[in-house]
């Protein structure tokens, strides 16, 4: 699903590397135009991979910034086509055109290994040219001032693709992954980032080993938020920058869909408990005997109307199927519809904004008992609490 659909996964990166802050208005628009997508509805290429406009996925023209530029935000999305041949029907045209190869060379009683080869090359071009290409769409919101990008897909291959594309296209800059340390590290006041890096685990900068190392982040914190949606009023502040007020209150709590993971004598286990629970004694179960708590579904509310939905996914710290509350457009014939399009645009990423901010405080809450002299008091009282 696209950014201004009512609910879209986000995968979020920091974007490293100088952008002039005048030149960057016509630069980066003429560097999406070198790598906008090109079709190959009328050839037989495999896949076709690039930029195209975020409110027109057929259109790859950029040379009018005022089509990728919402104020700082730079805005746009990743088509990729891709034609898929069925294995079955691959395997049936190589069939038959051997067939035909035997009956052209009446003293071969089977095919040379080399003309196999070709034999395989042959049908896949035939099948290829009648085959139409299936398109992918992925947006991609930019915040040039805060260099926060966020990617609207949690698919490796479309993750790999986007990475792949951006660094072609911007050779000066880098992607890193806002990964769970980063964003920690972004959040916490200064006084605490000595403990922050204290307990970092991992022993180089490598994102990989960042991630690896740390995934108590994600895990510890889900944990905590499980026990407090089941042992708390759940109300929190406001306490991160935002569109949001300070000190503004709202309730957070894990619902829906849970995923836990741990090590057994045949690997690694996995345990989804979904649907409406009462007490979650599976769950709890599953804690006790040493089962981690990888994924959840949170829900983030200022007011029964208003309400906010994302599935955690703790060891990157990515948004899926993030659900802000409902844009509801106006209706004016008399409007202009490029001017609509601006306004439900910053009415979405408003309310996203709003959602981040609460999750970032929420965040903050957590990591502030983490690294703190109160930790293990809490910590113990999970453990008394998952024993009953």
């Amino acid at each position: 699903m696209g950014f201004l659909a009512p609910s879209a996964s986000i995968c979020y990166f920091q974007v490293t590397g100088t952008l002039d802050a005048q030149k960057k208005f016509s630069d980066l628009p003429e560097k999406l135009s070198a790598e906008g997508f090109r079709s190959i509805e009328k050839s037989a290429d495999e896949l076709s991979t690039g930029w195209v406009q975020l409110d027109d996925y057929d259109n790859s023209d950029f040379t009018s910034s005022t089509i990728c530029w919402r104020d700082d935000y730079l805005c746009f999305s990743l088509r990729q086509d891709r034609r898929r041949i069925p294995a079955a029907l691959l395997k049936r045209q190589i069939s038959h055109l051997s067939e035909q190869f035997l009956a052209t060379q009446p003293t071969l009683n089977f095919i040379p290994k080399g003309e196999k080869e070709n034999i395989r090359d042959q049908a896949r071009s035939l099948l290829m040219a009648r085959t139409l290409p299936s398109p992918s769409f992925a947006d991609v919101i930019w915040d040039t001032e805060k260099q926060l990008l966020r990617f609207c897909s949690l698919g490796q291959n479309s993750i790999d693709s986007f990475q792949g594309l951006f660094h072609q296209t911007f050779p000066g800059l880098r992607l890193q992954l806002f990964h769970p340390l980063a964003r920690a590290t972004q959040i916490i006041p200064e006084p605490q980032q000595q403990a922050l890096q204290s307990a970092n685990r991992a022993q180089t900068e490598n994102i990989l080993e960042q991630i690896e190392a740390n995934r108590w982040l994600g895990t510890d914190f889900l944990q905590w938020l499980f026990y407090r949606t089941l042992n708390s009023d759940s109300r929190y502040q406001v306490a991160t920058p935002g569109p949001l007020l300070a000190e503004q209150p709202f309730t957070a709590f894990l619902d829906n869909r849970l995923v836990l993971i741990g090590g057994g004598q045949e690997g690694v286990q996995k345990i989804v408990v979904a649907g409406p629970q009462d007490h979650y004694l599976e769950v709890k179960a599953a804690l006790q005997q040493g089962k981690l708590l990888e994924e959840a579904t949170i829900h983030l509310q200022q007011n029964e109307d208003d309400g906010w939905k994302l599935t955690l996914k703790g060891e990157k710290f990515q948004f899926g199927s993030y659900r802000t509350p409902m844009i509801r457009p106006e209706n004016d014939p008399e409007s202009d519809p490029q001017a609509e399009a601006e306004a439900a645009f910053f009415t979405k990423l408003a309310a996203v904004e709003e959602g981040e901010q609460m999750f970032n405080s929420l965040l903050k809450t957590f990591l502030t008992l983490r690294l703190g002299n109160q930790w293990q008091e809490e910590k113990e009282a999970i453990s008394d609490w998952l024993e009953k």
